[in-house]
């Protein structure tokens, strides 16, 4: 890539973007968060404590949900349990989808508009070379499929270099985990009220979902290879 390029810029300071937007999103949530995690807990503090904040809050959590995505090493599920327990399950599930989709999106136009050595670096070269094939789909439905094998968020990088609509992406990311989102958003809700048994019994479920996407990663992703990546070579 050309040093003297935009492009090249963007890639440069790209990382610190990412950081300077952490310390401002901390900067804004700092009072409840430091509820959240202080010994007490109290729900009607923190409540009062995002209802100070205005629309600040909802506006600090989606940029986090896109900060997420985009470059920080932070995992989707504790913001999205945050989410649920700043904003309740609907609204909690409502701003960590719409981020998301946000944040993929971009991520998509970032590699789309930077190229293929920005996916490298962002994701490495060898899962860019084992994945590739992705960038060949244009299919809702494929990439719904896609979306829903719990690869991280490597795809909507790897999407930047197809030809897929940012429409139809948005729609495949809304299917494959919204319905997700808020059932850890509820886990976050609920958190605060519900007895911790009922909280951790919700918590051991979901990690119980993720941990057996995990195990079954490599079955779905020779799924994909048998039934999809091998009609695109």
């Amino acid at each position: 890539m050309d040093k003297s390029s935009p492009n090249y810029s963007l890639t440069k300071w790209l990382p610190g973007l990412v950081i300077l937007s952490l310390i401002g999103i901390a900067a804004v949530l700092w009072q409840p968060l430091t509820v959240l995690l202080g010994g007490e807990r109290d729900p009607v503090k923190l409540q009062s404590e995002v209802a100070q904040l205005g629309i600040l809050a909802p506006l600090g959590f989606f940029a986090l949900n896109i900060v997420q995505i985009v470059g920080a090493p932070i995992p989707g599920y504790p913001v999205q349990i945050l989410g649920g327990a700043l904003f309740g399950t609907w609204l909690g599930g409502i701003y960590s989808i719409v981020g998301m989709t946000a944040g993929g999106l971009i991520s998509t136009w970032l590699a789309r508009t930077l190229g293929r050595p920005f996916v490298e670096k962002q994701i490495g070269p060898e899962t860019l070379t084992k994945y590739e094939n992705l960038a060949k789909l244009e299919s809702l439905w494929v990439w719904v499929v896609v979306l829903t094998v719990p690869l991280g968020d490597f795809p909507y990088y790897v999407a930047g270099l197809s030809r897929v609509k940012y429409g139809i992406l948005a729609l495949a990311i809304l299917i494959s985990r919204g319905p997700f989102s808020f059932l850890i958003s509820w886990a976050g809700a609920t958190s605060l009220q519900a007895p911790r048994w009922i909280f951790w019994l919700v918590i051991a479920i979901i990690l119980g979902i993720v941990v057996l996407g995990y195990l079954v990663k490599d079955q779905l992703t020779g799924w994909l290879d048998r039934h999809i990546f091998h009609r695109l070579q």
